[in-house]
């Protein structure tokens, strides 16, 4: 350390000037100061050449402090540039980064950093681990090496290739060996999902990574589970091109599901197995070893399941991927921490539509060979979230589908009912069923064909739908249900009215639009306004906005406004900041009782008020009362 110091302070090594400028420096500054001093000295005078002392002192000083991945900065980079010098020689490079942390490994091991020193964290790496252990649980706690260095971004390629094939593999199938039978498979499987997780974690933080993780697995164990990870778990980080293939790769597997199915079902029907096989045997050809054992193990001699439970094969495809690998592209927005906002993706939203079409397509061909159970119904959510998504993204929903899933339908309906146990997990499910179970209903019996955006709000059939689940619409939504059903009157007046029910949650589309889609606006507007309370509800806001809406026209027609609930139309409507009458109505008011001051005190003396039935009493028989003296009209029936 004399040296480096006397070299800054210009005097000889050993010198009392050097003696002296070293106790200075060491009072003057403190070890982070000794460290920049260094890194100084390295990357500028002692770039190309520098003492064997400078690097061995440079690199004691960068790998004192304590390691750690919050604390390490400076000091790491020290540390790298002296390993990294071309002066230093390769026995002691080996001997420092052996006392190095696996994580440190993982911070000198950089893209950034110089060849021959990632050449050598690589070898140290393999020194430490020959080769890639079988996993057990407890390497989620107690990480690898390779585990460790893989929590480091930007790695060198040398130093990820040779990390990531060093990484933990498949556990010990030994797992499988002793105790009884059960307890041998609930063991393996328990690690296997632990193994599954590590998968999880090394993905997420090698996000930039995937597709040389896909490349070089492939064709072994640890290959499906990536994939399984990158499409199920962290869709939102794979790179547009990466998912894609990655879609379309586990797409392609759905027709052998289908052949399964097709040849099972025409067993079952009475065919034999040899005309069968024979029947698809251009199909059977086609697929590969593990395909053509996938069939035989419902057909055959040595088949170890029925063929009735090979029809059921291409809807188990659709309806496990469904509920879980597929389910956050088919749902982009459920992808969302337990709280936030839900996450970015890399993959554009058009490119996600296409790859949910896709899957949509190939959901409609399970559609077709669905069968229902004999005994019991179909009771779960997952029996109904494919149905769903399929009719979500489908561009057009056929009338074969539409039957089949009519089908589909009226088997739910046998278990929508049946009593279920009150474990929060079955509650749970329950309640997503029968949601599920009412959207499908809704979409497959509405009579016309479906735009996307009406399929969406599951709205269903015309006659079916209410004013409240109108007003609950988005306005692009609730605009493309109406053109759907154009010339639907009755729906046309759920819709006005939906206007009075959304308050200050949605301004389109406007009143005035609405009404213009009716045949007989005018009459229209007369029927609901005499039938309000019957139609609309016993809501004062409601009726308050009813009754906007309708003084906000341009022509008052008389019939309308005297039908208004009176209070209402005496209150609300006048000018917008300082409120009052509305003109429309004081007019009808002074016309109807004139010049005659008894009259004029009755109606002062009327039973109308703000709440209660007698809120609804119409102004124009409460008007009539006064004005000719006779009893006061009674409130009309509510629904």
């Amino acid at each position: 350390m004399e040296f480096l110091i006397a070299v800054t302070a210009g005097a000889e090594p050993g010198s009392a000037a050097a003696t002296m400028a070293a106790g200075q420096a060491k009072a003057r500054s403190g070890d982070r100061q000794i460290g920049e001093l260094l890194e100084a000295l390295l990357r500028g005078p002692f770039r190309e050449s520098a003492p064997a002392c400078m690097l061995a002192a440079a690199v004691a000083e960068g790998l004192r402090q304590e390691e750690s991945e919050y604390l390490a900065g400076t000091s790491v980079e020290l540390a790298a540039r002296a390993l990294g010098h071309p002066d230093f020689e390769g026995k002691l490079r080996a001997d420092a980064l052996r006392d190095c942390s696996a994580y440190l490994l993982g911070m000198l091991g950089t893209a950034d950093r110089p060849p021959v020193l990632t050449a050598a964290v690589a070898a140290e790496l393999h020194r430490r681990v020959p080769q890639a252990p079988p996993f057990t649980s407890a390497m989620l706690k107690d990480r690898t090496p390779a585990q460790e260095v893989l929590r480091t971004r930007h790695l060198d390629d040398r130093v990820f290739d040779i990390t990531a094939a060093l990484l933990p593999d498949v556990p010990d199938r030994a797992l499988l060996r002793g105790d009884a039978p059960g307890e041998r498979l609930e063991r393996f499987w328990a690690e296997y999902d632990a193994w599954k997780r590590m998968w999880r974690a090394v993905l997420e933080q090698q996000p930039d990574r995937h597709a040389r993780f896909v490349s070089a697995t492939d064709g072994t164990v640890a290959s499906s589970v990536i994939k399984e990870q990158l499409l199920g778990g962290l869709p939102w980080l794979v790179e547009p091109e990466l998912l894609r293939r990655i879609v379309l790769a586990d797409l392609s597997t759905f027709d052998e599901a289908a052949l399964t199915t097709r040849i099972c079902r025409a067993v079952v029907d009475g065919e034999s197995e040899e005309s069968a096989r024979g029947r698809f045997a251009t199909e059977l050809t086609e697929l590969d070893d593990r395909g053509r054992k996938g069939i035989d193990l419902y057909l055959g001699k040595d088949a170890l399941l029925d063929a009735k439970d090979g029809c059921d094969v291409a809807v188990s495809w659709v309806k496990t991927a469904a509920d879980g690998r597929w389910r956050l592209v088919l749902d982009p927005a459920e992808a969302k921490p337990s709280y936030g906002d839900p996450y970015p993706w890399r993959t554009p939203p058009d490119e996600l539509a296409d790859l949910a079409r896709r899957f949509a397509l190939v959901a409609e061909q399970a559609v077709h060979t669905w069968q229902p159970e004999k005994l019991y119904g179909i009771s779960r959510a997952v029996d109904l979230r494919w149905v769903h998504a399929m009719l979500m993204h489908l561009p057009e929903v056929t009338a074969g589908t539409r039957a089949g899933v009519q089908r589909i339908v009226r088997d739910a309906r046998r278990n929508a009912n049946r009593p279920h146990s009150y474990s929060h997990q079955d509650y749970n499910d329950h309640q997503q069923f029968t949601k599920l179970l009412a959207d499908i209903t809704r979409i497959v019996t509405d009579p016309l064909p479906l735009l996307s955006a009406t399929r969406r709000a599951a709205l269903g059939d015309p006659t079916e739908v209410t004013p409240r689940q109108l007003a609950a619409l988005e306005p692009g939504v609730l605009t493309a249900y109406l053109e759907q059903h154009a010339g639907n009157d009755r729906l046309i007046e759920k819709a006005l009215l939906s206007c009075a029910q959304r308050g200050g949650f949605r301004s389109e589309p406007a009143f005035p639009d609405v009404l213009a889609r009716h045949s007989d606006p005018e009459s229209a507007l007369r029927t609901l306004t005499r039938e309000l309370r019957g139609r609309l509800g016993g809501n004062p806001s409601d009726r308050e906005s009813w009754t906007r809406h309708v003084l906000a026209q341009p022509d008052h027609d008389r019939e309308t406004v005297l039908a208004l609930p009176a209070w209402t139309a005496l209150t609300v409507g006048g000018h917008r900041y300082r409120g009052g009458t509305h003109p429309a109505v004081l007019a009808l008011v002074k016309a109807s009782l004139g010049n005659d001051p008894q009259a004029w005190q009755r109606f002062a003396d009327s039973p109308i008020s703000h709440a209660g039935p007698s809120a609804w009493l119409r102004l124009g028989e409460v008007l009539d009362a006064a004005a000719h003296g006779t009893p006061w009209p009674k409130p009309p029936a509510s629904r």
